[in-house]
C-alpha cells in the first residue's frame, strides 16, 4: 500500500521541523508501527519518501512522504497519518491536529497494488503517479542552496 501525506509546521511558530527532527521522526513512526505489529503474521515493513519544500525563502519548510507499507498488515492509510500525526505533535510540542494532511490522492485509504490481480499494471501506474508529486520541481527552489530537500528509508 502506498500513503502520501503533506507535513507543515506551525504558522508564526519558533519551532519547525528540520530535515533531522524528519528522520527522528520517521524512526519513532517506524519503531512504533514495528512494535504494534509484532505478534501478528504480517510485517508492516514501512518505508519512506520524502522531500521539503518551502514556497518562499521566508517561509517554513513543509514535506511532502510518500509511505509504502505490507497492505497485509496495515490496511487503512489513515492510522499511518495518525502515526505520523503523534509524533510531529511530540516534536513540535504542539497541540494542533492539523499539521499531518492526508492527501486527497490517496482515495479513501491508501493505493492498494494488488500482485495476483489483473489490473496490477494499472495499480502500479496509479502509486507511481501520485508518489510523482514529491518530484515537482516548482516551490524548491526557495530551498537554500545545498540543503537537503529529500531522503528516504532503504527500500
Amino acid at each position: 500500500m502506498s500513503v502520501r501525506l503533506d507535513i507543515r509546521s506551525e504558522r508564526y511558530r519558533d519551532g519547525t521541523l528540520s530535515h533531522k527532527d524528519m528522520t527522528r521522526i520517521i524512526e519513532n513512526v517506524k519503531r512504533q508501527t514495528d512494535s504494534r505489529f509484532k505478534n501478528g503474521k504480517n510485517d508492516p515493513d514501512l518505508h519512506v519518501v520524502w522531500v521539503s519544500e518551502k514556497t518562499t525563502s521566508d517561509d517554513n519548510p513543509h514535506y511532502h512522504l510518500n509511505i509504502f507499507v505490507n497492505g497485509n498488515a496495515i490496511q487503512n492509510g489513515y492510522s499511518i497519518k495518525e502515526a505520523f500525526n503523534r509524533a510531529v505533535k511530540k516534536k513540535l510540542d504542539a497541540d494542533n491536529d492539523g499539521l499531518v494532511n492526508f492527501s486527497s490522492s490517496n482515495g479513501k485509504v491508501g493505493k492498494f497494488i494488488e500482485r495476483n490481480s489483473p489490473d496490477v499494471d494499472a495499480q502500479m501506474d496509479d502509486v507511481v503517479y501520485t508518489a510523482s508529486y514529491l518530484a515537482k520541481v516548482r516551490t524548491k527552489e526557495s530551498n537554500p542552496k545545498g540543503s537537503r530537500v529529500s531522503s528516504c528509508t532503504r527500500i
